[in-house]
């Protein structure tokens, strides 16, 4: 007598994609990269009166750091959007949890954490100029809130020996009145890089403190004696 077997098809088991490792950077494509430095350079343009200063000191190529101060949203696409190469840029990680997380990705832009030494960001950062690319620093960390320049993070210094690569110190100011007042005065001032290096044979906490004020001090110096903020002491 023959038995019946019955075999019942297995249920598909769905394998969770892999979660994005938001340390590295989306390559975006170079078309789509250009097409929105253009639009970003069209609206600003029509809506704001821009100012460029110092185009000439821009390397032509990377890697280098691109390191400026941040008083409005508008900042994040002005700066670069001058630069020709692509850039990546190091994003507060609070912004990878809101609703433009997805715009954040396609500008080629990787977490930080605040006010903590962000190892990973660090390594991050050394990757990116090790393949060549162009790194956005605000050395502040965050907007400031008293539309002044504020005390700059170690990060940066730090970055800037161990990669050795270039220094650009960037100083925009008129970005707080950006798409709120037509015909804006925004200036961005894009100053001679600079390279850094330890004074004996490893990177030292003094070493990394005098390489992140300097840059600092490069962009007050830029900037009208009434964005200087903590570093007023210039005027």
């Amino acid at each position: 007598m023959k038995q019946d077997v019955s075999t019942t098809p297995e249920k598909s088991v769905k394998v969770p994609k892999p979660a994005k490792n938001l340390y590295e950077p989306y390559v975006t494509p170079r078309i789509v990269y250009n097409v929105l430095r253009a639009l970003v350079i069209a609206v600003f343009s029509i809506t704001s009166h821009i100012h460029l200063r110092g185009r000439y000191n821009i390397p032509r190529r990377g890697p280098f750091i691109v390191a400026s101060n941040h008083l409005a949203w508008a900042d994040v696409p002005l700066v670069p959007a001058y630069i020709p190469e692509r850039v990546v840029s190091m994003a507060k990680e609070e912004l990878f949890l809101g609703k433009l997380r997805w715009l954040l990705r396609l500008l080629g832009a990787f977490p930080v954490k605040r006010g903590e030494a962000d190892r990973q960001a660090l390594r991050a950062a050394d990757e990116q100029l090790k393949k060549g690319n162009v790194l956005f620093i605000f050395p502040e960390g965050t907007r400031s809130r008293t539309r002044t320049l504020a005390k700059g993070h170690a990060g940066l210094g730090m970055i800037a020996l161990r990669s050795g690569v270039p220094v650009m110190p960037v100083a925009i100011w008129g970005s707080e009145r950006a798409l709120k007042k037509f015909g804006a005065d925004v200036t961005i001032t894009y100053g001679e890089p600079i390279v850094f290096k330890p004074k004996g044979t490893k990177i030292t906490r003094e070493d990394i403190d005098q390489a992140t004020e300097t840059i600092m001090h490069k962009i007050a110096e830029m900037l009208p004696p009434k964005y200087r903020g903590d570093y007023a002491e210039l005027d």
